[in-house]
């Protein structure tokens, strides 16, 4: 197998869950072996298209042995000067969940890729920043390699394509800001009201997920929660009423925490908002962490909302 048809075959499983759970452990051998065996023919797509599938395909990734990651750690910092938009939020966003790979990339490489990122930000789609914003936000030393025109240029494209981004594209911005203040102390105040109507605009088609994390991030960055309107506090109320109910443990306590230090946010709530609010965290109470439950327990206390019963007993 070449190592375009390792990438491909790869990518393919990636979005072919049956397919994929049919691959027996001596298969993911044999494609973990063959990805380390042709990395070092791999082109800047294919590295960035083969550590993004290693990072959706679970099994495939722990088929990969130490020798595995430093080989493709090695080929992204080959590549890195040639990258595209595409393959620099990919290889970025991969080794943000691949430790393992992670572990291996050389500060070299890791300035590679930074500079990689600074160089193509102008061409980054609404995707494309969202994912290489939250990826820097979880690798440190890739964030500590991007100079401070480097957030400059990321923050101009956040502002650019905020009228474009998806309730997916906003979450991931919103997210990894919360980690990045140089890349948030970059962004202009019509950056933020870019931001924040995009919030409005996409708050009625929001994940769980994406409700929880955007309101922590609201609840975070205050120049990010004056610029949202009064209709975006709305949406996001509404949201929350529409998703409550399907919101795992960490969603809840990161909606009532935030909610909990937004008043301009918890004025929006509706009395069905908050008695699905109790109810979410009457139920996820139990499986929350310490952490999740002081979140609970605070933002319980300031939107005067029941206590769990999990936290009486």
């Amino acid at each position: 197998m070449t190592s375009q048809g390792v990438s491909s075959t790869l990518i393919s499983l990636g979005k072919l869950e049956a397919v994929a759970a049919a691959v027996s452990p001596s298969g993911w051998a044999g494609l973990a072996e063959a990805a380390e065996r042709t990395a070092r023919e791999m082109d800047q797509q294919g590295v960035g298209n083969t550590l993004n599938a290693l990072g959706k395909i679970e099994a495939a990734a722990a088929a990969v042995s130490p020798s595995g990651w430093a080989g493709l750690a090695e080929a992204a910092e080959r590549t890195a000067r040639e990258m595209d938009p595409q393959a620099v939020s990919n290889t970025l966003n991969a080794l943000s969940k691949l430790e393992a790979a992670a572990a291996t990339v050389s500060p070299t490489g890791w300035a590679g890729l930074a500079t990689a990122a600074e160089r193509t930000a102008r061409e980054m789609t609404p995707q494309g920043v969202g994912n290489t914003l939250n990826a820097l936000s979880k690798i440190e030393a890739a964030a500590a390699a991007v100079s401070s025109s480097g957030w400059a240029g990321l923050a101009e494209v956040v502002e650019r394509t905020a009228r474009e981004m998806n309730p997916k594209d906003v979450t991931m911005t919103y997210n990894g800001l919360i980690k990045l203040e140089a890349a948030a102390a970059a962004i202009s105040l019509s950056g933020w009201v870019s931001l924040a109507e995009a919030v409005g605009r996409n708050a009625s088609e929001m994940s769980p997920q994406g409700v929880g994390n955007t309101l922590n991030a609201l609840g975070k960055i205050e120049a990010a929660a004056a610029a949202v309107s009064p209709s975006g506090w709305a949406g996001l109320a509404e949201a929350v009423e529409r998703t409550a109910s399907k919101m795992n443990e960490q969603e809840v306590s990161n909606s009532l925490d935030a909610l909990g230090v937004l008043p301009v946010a918890a004025a929006e709530l509706s009395p069905s908002a908050r008695k699905h609010l109790e109810a979410a965290a009457e139920r996820e109470a139990p499986n929350m962490p310490l952490k999740g439950r002081m979140m609970t327990l605070r933002g319980c206390e300031k939107l005067n909302l029941r206590t769990p019963s999990a936290f009486l007993e």
